[in-house]
């Protein structure tokens, strides 16, 4: 990945290999290390990135939103192919990212525990690699970026309870980091993450707090476009399942429009997608939808 990405930047730049490689080092040893077939000391590392006038925080930038790209991508997959029942192909990407051999605190190794976490959902008992990342979370008093994150995906796969007791454990501990916008931007995933999953597991009580505890304590204290939107959306989906399809039509209606107003494309495309499916569903007692919401390339749109 380092590679790669240090060959993206020195094309965009328009310069070659022999001009990147300077004379820090040969032309087929840096080829290698854009073909990620083997790596380069960090002194002359420095030194190449130099030699194609880019900092160490652009290079981090450039890297960060390509794993944030890749992993957007797999678990918009993961999303997919959970709510189509399409339970063999989450084991093929499971293998397909074991393959890769990821790092034990890496994200891919969290997202191979959070594949089989959704194969033992029906499972009596907690799996293992829930019962890891939920020992993780409570062991750390003050929750940041990575705890936020990773409890916004594995809510889901835990049992509701559980779930519901680490949502108000989270906006406890978070605390410490809510000065931090993108932290402070987690919070209404996680929020929003919850909705959906007590809705998923029809527990309605659960689902109509969490709407009230982003009005009554967050709704005020952010100046975010998308928050509003989707929580609005969250009334109509939550009027559905509770069979008052007027509330519904009229809650999700408005969300719809504001994104129209506002010229939020795609926001709008996705809620009228969504908006169709619960019109046409809500009286299925079996109709199901899981949103997973990661907050990794939204945020940096909103």
């Amino acid at each position: 990945m380092y590679g790669k990405t240090f060959q993206t930047i020195r094309k965009r730049k328009g310069m070659t290999l022999k001009e990147a490689c300077g004379t820090a080092l040969s032309v087929s040893q840096l080829s290698r290390f854009e073909n990620d077939k083997s790596m380069i000391p960090v002194d002359l590392f420095f030194e190449v990135l130099k030699n194609i006038n880019t900092s160490i925080e652009e290079f981090d930038y450039f890297l960060g939103r390509q794993d944030k790209k890749q992993l957007f991508e797999r678990f918009d997959l993961i999303e997919t192919y959970t709510n189509n029942r399409q339970f063999d192909k989450l084991v093929e990407l499971k293998t397909t990212i074991q393959k890769e051999r990821p790092g034990p605190y890496s994200w891919d190794q969290f997202l191979i525990y959070f594949i089989d976490s959704l194969t033992y959902l029906n499972e009596n008992g907690r799996h293992q690699s829930q019962q890891a990342v939920l020992n993780y979370l409570m062991q750390v008093e003050d929750w940041g970026e990575m705890e936020l994150r990773l409890y916004a995906i594995f809510g889901f796969t835990l049992n509701v309870e559980t779930t519901y007791t680490l949502m108000h454990t989270a906006l406890k501990r978070s605390k410490l980091y809510q000065a931090i916008p993108q932290d402070i931007k987690l919070l209404y995933t996680i929020l929003s993450n919850n909705f959906s999953t007590f809705l998923y597991h029809g527990n309605l009580q659960y689902a109509e707090e969490t709407i009230r505890l982003f009005e009554d304590r967050y709704s005020e204290n952010t100046e975010l476009f998308y928050p509003h939107i989707d929580f609005m959306f969250n009334k109509g989906i939550l009027a559905f399942k509770k069979q008052h399809p007027e509330d519904g039509e009229k809650y999700c209606g408005q969300a719809i429009n504001i994104c129209r107003l506002f010229r939020q494309k795609e926001s709008e495309e996705r809620y009228q997608k969504r908006y169709k499916q619960w019109r046409e569903s809500y009286e299925d007692p079996e109709y199901h939808e899981l949103i997973i919401n990661i907050g990794f390339l939204e945020e940096e749109d909103a």
